[in-house]
């Protein structure tokens, strides 16, 4: 029953994605955000060999950033009838024991390579409910890790409309137990489970003007083999603070269908997302 891949979180996570330069020379705004966030631009060049000497340098980001995420949907672990999922952002925040996120994005000419990891310990009651009258009450405990990892190539890097490409992996770990309490009876069940879903997704940035910016950013994971489906959207506005950092503002919303025989994750996360990225 994997409860999150990521959800409302404490800060310390970088966004995945990021449009840079659309050119060596330019200076306008980009964006930045987790899942979607742009690198600052280069000095202008005042040469040409100095335009091709920083188009061969290695970048690097990080960001961190915090999702007020609410999450809906239902999950299984066999024997124990189907749990049904309803928190808001106030009940997520209220049972989270522990969270760590964190990633990292490095980038040379068109070539970018992006890291993230997330981990969440949540234990829950309220907002957790069971589709059987014989138990009243259910409890769950889950610690959940996921670690992606995607290689990409900027397609479009010339016009006003910066465009990334992406292929790569998430690798999921859920360690879930559900307890069901009733007035008769109680029931509890705990499960373990890895799976590695592939991963294709794709980044688009908007300058809007001065240091603003817009940054949209999907991606779609298992259907081949893991996840039944997943997939995921992230929207930000972007504002550069400085050469080295970019603040973003927007919203997020993540889906995912995993389901075996024994056990089956149907979630659904969303809600706004701030994030603060860092360039080296």
């Amino acid at each position: 029953m994997r409860f999150y891949r990521a959800f409302a979180a404490l800060p310390l996570l970088a966004a995945l994605p990021s449009p840079g330069n659309a050119q060596v020379a330019q200076t306008s705004a980009e964006t930045v955000s987790e899942v979607a966030a742009a690198d600052p631009p280069s000095a202008p060049a005042t040469t040409t060999t100095e335009a091709t000497d920083a188009s061969k340098e290695w970048e690097f980001s990080t960001v961190t950033y915090l999702w007020a995420a609410s999450v809906h949907g239902d999950s299984d672990i066999s024997p124990l009838p189907t749990a049904d999922v309803d928190l808001k952002f106030s009940k997520v925040l209220k049972n989270l024991k522990f969270a760590f996120m964190g990633a990292a994005e490095a980038r040379h000419d068109r070539l970018i390579f992006l890291g993230d990891l997330m981990w969440t310990h949540l234990g829950a009651s309220d907002g957790v409910g069971v589709r059987d009258p014989d138990f009243l009450k259910a409890k769950l405990d889950l610690k959940t890790l996921a670690v992606t990892g995607l290689a990409g190539y900027r397609v479009a890097n010339e016009g006003p409309v910066v465009v990334d490409l992406f292929a790569g992996g998430r690798v999921n770990n859920s360690t879930t137990e559900l307890k069901l309490t009733g007035p008769n009876r109680e029931a509890r069940a705990k499960v373990s489970e890895t799976w590695v879903d592939p991963v294709v997704a794709t980044r688009l940035f908007f300058p809007a003007g001065g240091k603003f910016g817009v940054t949209l950013y999907g991606d779609i994971g298992g259907v081949l083999w893991g996840s039944d489906f997943s997939w995921q959207g992230v929207a930000t506005v972007d504002y550069r603070l400085s050469h080295k950092m970019m603040l973003a503002a927007g919203w997020r919303y993540f889906k995912v269908n995993y389901d075996t025989h024994d056990f089956r994750y149907n979630i659904a996360q969303s809600g706004p997302i701030l994030g603060l990225r860092y360039t080296f």
